[in-house]
């Protein structure tokens, strides 16, 4: 028989996130209550001016085959945030529109790994990367864990930089990087990019920058774009979505931002041959929530800020759930070892089952790295009442731990 692309080990892991969902799906349909924690979409619905812009658009005609690198108009608009807010200078013929941020990534992956090459994952990662780089055929991954210490501020730049340099091999083609980071909250600063820069300038590297949560921040901290830092321009694909910001996780709306010396591929290539352009009219949704009132951007910023702010509160006085303070994202990547009878994968999963009991669902930190096994992400993208009610639940199951420090 023939060797199939299903054959290939990454492709074959199992989903963490879809075996915590069939299990909270089966209690709620026996009829129990499941505060769901463990979703990665908003839980609010998409600004109304950009659903009315969709619509409009449709009756207009805007259905037909669209330009593989997305519409001018869009593309354009995009190179002016991309210039406002993120520092990025470009042209629009370096920006292509994708199908969400996933497919942005699979395009970046496919444009730059080759067999017998390799990149290099900062973890903890979100859960999808493993199977996006098992998809460019020979090519591999390995992970190196980066976003607790860097957001605990335990170990300095310099250092992060020699951990970098220590973890590189012949066949590390580039780095990918998440900030603001799914599952940890944490928000590199510029000092910390800075070390990841100088990594990749001296070793000749190509770095994806994942900044699907750009707008999600909380505390004053400040998102900066790795493409807008000196050198980083001509090594960096920007990965940007629509998802998250504007709670368009359904429409399949981002954009990746490339060098000028992956034109020939991004857009007229890779694009063309895995879905030939996004849906015309949701290009002009795109469009309108770019240039329409950011408000609403605003108000659920503000609403996951608060949700934190719950969450966090209402575990204050145990020792079992320890969180650190997420500054971005809407994600707490709790540190649960207090509550573990073993620091290994099967008491994690015995711990997130024990709490599904509880009516709480969450993820184990296995799914973000197989080194988390003390670990397990929280999601702020539910309702406040239902943050503060599986604060109380777990309060209550582990009020008898004796504190064990401060956050």
């Amino acid at each position: 028989m023939p060797q199939l692309i299903a054959d290939r080990a990454v492709l074959r892991m199992t989903s963490e996130l879809g075996q915590v969902m069939a299990a909270a799906c089966a209690r709620e349909l026996a009829g129990e209550r499941v505060l769901h924690l463990e979703r990665g979409e908003p839980d609010f619905g998409t600004p109304p001016h950009i659903v009315e812009a969709l619509s409009t658009a449709a009756r207009a005609g805007e259905t037909h085959y669209p330009d593989a690198r997305g519409t001018i108009q869009l593309r354009e608009a995009l190179v002016e945030k991309l210039t406002r807010e993120n520092g990025i200078a470009c042209h629009p013929d370096d920006v292509v529109v994708t199908a969400g941020g996933t497919h942005a990534l699979f395009l970046a992956f496919q444009g730059l790994l080759s067999g017998g090459e390799e990149v290099l994952v900062l973890s903890p990662h979100w859960m999808a990367i493993p199977k996006l780089v098992g998809f460019a055929h020979g090519a591999s991954y390995r992970t190196l864990p980066a976003y607790l210490e860097l957001g605990a501020e335990s170990i300095t730049p310099a250092d992060f930089a020699a951990r970098l340099r220590d973890a590189l091999r012949p066949g590390t083609r580039g780095i990918y990087v998440n900030t603001p980071n799914n599952p940890t909250g944490v928000v590199l600063s510029w000092t910390q990019l800075e070390a990841i820069t100088q990594v990749a300038i001296e070793r000749d590297l190509w770095v994806i920058s994942d900044e699907a949560y750009e707008h999600l921040l909380f505390d004053g901290a400040k998102h900066v774009s790795l493409a807008s830092l000196p050198g980083m321009p001509e090594r960096t694909l920007s990965v940007f979505t629509f998802s998250k910001s504007y709670a368009m996780t359904g429409w399949r709306v981002g954009y990746v931002v490339s060098p000028p010396a992956l034109r020939p591929v991004m857009g007229p290539l890779l694009s063309f041959y895995t879905t030939h352009g996004v849906f015309p009219s949701v290009q002009s949704a795109a469009l309108a929530a770019l240039r329409g009132p950011q408000d609403a951007v605003e108000t659920m910023r503000r609403a996951y800020q608060e949700r934190r702010d719950l969450l966090i509160s209402g575990l204050e006085g145990q020792s079992a759930i320890r969180i650190p303070r997420p500054l971005g994202a809407f994600y707490a990547f709790a540190d649960v070892s207090g509550a573990l009878a073993a620091r290994n994968s099967e008491a994690l999963w015995a711990l997130v089952h024990d709490w599904l009991s509880l009516g709480v669902a969450v993820l184990p930190g296995i799914a973000f790295g197989p080194e988390y096994v003390d670990r397990v992400r929280l999601s702020l993208a539910t309702r406040r009442e239902d943050i503060t009610e599986a604060a109380r639940r777990l309060q209550t199951q582990f009020a008898g731990a004796a504190p064990r420090g401060s956050r």
